[in-house]
């Protein structure tokens, strides 16, 4: 396997994002980059949204008092129940069975297979390819795993199964804690090397080259890597390190070939893990696009694994380049879809935005990592022209004044995706960790609620149980899957009843506009209230 860089952008980050998310001009400095931000100290990204505000010490201290004054329990807690004992846990958030059968088989011709394993992590198939989104398995997201926050609900899996489907990439959003967890990284790194690319943002490369990571590619925002996956001959792309078991299939008699393409997108949040590196690397999410083919999927209609390729050996070959977009050069007004073929209707529409299914149309998954609601989600997809399947974060919200900038809640996480295009979209960044104030339980059931109140079809967002799988073929969630909340919660009429005070809410504002209120007043009411175990290195 080679992983290359062709690019010569790799600290600058060469064109990126002017302010308001659009584009700059050849050789001038991106709107999100600081000028001259020292050796040392000192940001070196920032956001460029006026959404975005930069939390002081005060704010924090504030916050904790506010905690103390208002008996949270910090170490989680659920609806009607400050005190969850772990079995209340396993009720609240089932842990549902890996189907590793589907897995092996991969998903549908024309579709995309997702397991939410916890929190940020997702495990995606499609168009021949199986990749991860911010891998965290262990207990804890921290710095030493006797402290820190804990898992109410355990990872769905820790990337040693021999059933895994050999990974080929994986996207990394940003160093917080709760994303960047070095145990995990050790563990993939571990059984695949250098047979896994990893995409980190801009400036992550050295910390991963400490960890002997050989394959890295650093992307600044808007740059695409073009991911190209070959099967060698004799042999199908299984699970690596699965013995082939008695009469099962020897493997295709030819190669089998995809051609991804992964883009890294603005997001607007923060990085720092040491406490004196805060905003110098970068963060983001990525939209992943392939033309899959029934020829170029990861596996076989056969559920027998039929590899015997080591843990550590690399189950593909494939040739790494990062380009430039293409629209670089265009002001933002004048964004296009990166395919005139993509979707293009949004989710308001039960059929949603996602391909037709038919193997000529590209697929569209858009990992949005961590991230609080701002104006660039609207160019995504202007510029994608929609997508097949989002993961989007809904949870790590509580309390609004300090969490607006940097975390969606439910609300704003179907704003995002209504803005990008989403057909299907699945909940992220909750019921696993408690980082935030408001209860575990809780932005599921508002999810839900939201939904209902904006009139839209309940399977167009939905939050997977632990493990469990969503399937999207044409812009359709084809099965079935368990998800959250539990039918019995009691968080579902609480978060009713939340929703629909903001509804009310938005409404009076709504019409108090037409008699002539201030602008910032109309903002401040029709902006989703809600509402922090979130620690300074973890969300």
């Amino acid at each position: 396997m080679t992983c290359e860089r062709t690019t010569k952008n790799t600290e600058s980050g060469g064109e990126g994002v002017a302010q308001g998310g659009g584009a700059t001009a050849p050789g001038s400095r991106p709107a999100h980059h600081v000028p001259d931000p020292g050796l040392f100290l000192g940001p070196k990204f920032r956001n460029p949204w006026e959404t975005f505000e930069d939390r002081t010490l005060g704010q924090v201290m504030e916050w904790s008092r506010q905690r103390k004054k208002d008996k949270i329990n910090t170490d989680g807690y659920l609806v009607g129940n400050m005190h969850p004992t772990p079995e209340d846990y396993r009720r609240a958030f089932p842990l549902h069975p890996v189907d590793w059968q589907a897995l092996a088989a991969g998903p549908p011709p024309g579709g995309i297979q997702a397991v939410w394993v916890g929190h940020a992590t997702v495990l995606v198939q499609m168009g021949g390819v199986t990749f991860i989104t911010d891998p965290c398995f262990n207990e804890r997201c921290s710095f030493v795993q006797f402290a820190g926050p804990r898992r109410v609900v355990p990872s769905a899996l820790t990337g040693t199964e021999p059933q895994l489907p050999h990974l080929d990439f994986v996207l990394l959003s940003h160093n917080h804690y709760d994303h960047l967890d070095t145990g995990s990284v050790r563990t993939l790194n571990k059984r695949y090397g250098k047979a896994l690319t990893w995409y980190v943002p801009l400036g992550l490369g050295s910390w991963f080259r400490s960890e002997d990571v050989e394959c890295v590619v650093e992307l600044d925002w808007w740059q695409s890597v073009q991911h190209q996956h070959r099967a060698p001959p004799g042999r199908r792309d299984k699970g690596a390190g699965d013995k082939q078991e008695q009469g099962s299939s020897s493997g295709s008699s030819g190669s089998s070939s995809s051609e991804v393409t992964v883009t890294m997108v603005p997001a607007q949040h923060w990085s720092m893990r040491t406490g004196l590196d805060r905003c110098r690397t970068l963060w983001g999410g990525y939209v992943v696009t392939a033309n899959p083919t029934p020829s170029s999927t990861s596996s076989s209609s056969s559920n027998n694994v039929s590899t015997s390729t080591p843990a550590t050996a690399p189950a593909a070959s494939a040739t790494v380049s990062v380009m430039e977009p293409a629209s670089s050069s265009a002001p933002a007004s004048e964004s296009t879809p990166a395919s005139p073929s993509g979707p293009a209707t949004a989710m308001a529409s039960s059929k949603g935005g996602g391909s037709s299914g038919s193997s000529d149309k590209p697929l569209r998954f858009y990992f949005v990592g961590d991230t609080g609601y701002c104006s660039v989600f609207k160019e995504i997809g202007e510029r994608f022209g929609g997508i097949d399947l989002a993961a989007i974060p809904i949870g790590a919200y509580e309390p609004r004044w300090f969490m607006r900038p940097q975390h969606t809640n439910a609300e704003e996480g179907l704003m995002v995706a209504q803005d990008v295009r989403a057909a299907v979209s699945i909940g992220i960044h909750t019921a696993t960790w408690s980082l935030t104030d408001e209860p575990l339980d809780e932005p599921p059931a508002r999810l839900v609620a939201s939904l209902a109140a904006a009139g839209l079809p309940a399977d167009s967002f939905v939050t997977l149980q632990h493990g469990e799988r969503a399937v999207v073929v044409g812009g359709r969630l084809v099965n079935s899957p368990a998800t959250l909340p539990v039918a019995d919660s009691p968080a579902i009429a609480a978060a009713a009843a939340i929703v629909a005070a903001d509804t009310k809410a938005a409404a009076e504002a709504k019409a108090a506009t037409k008699a002539g209120p201030q602008p910032e007043e109309e903002e401040a009411a029709t902006v989703a209230s809600g509402g922090g175990r979130c620690g300074p290195l973890n969300c």
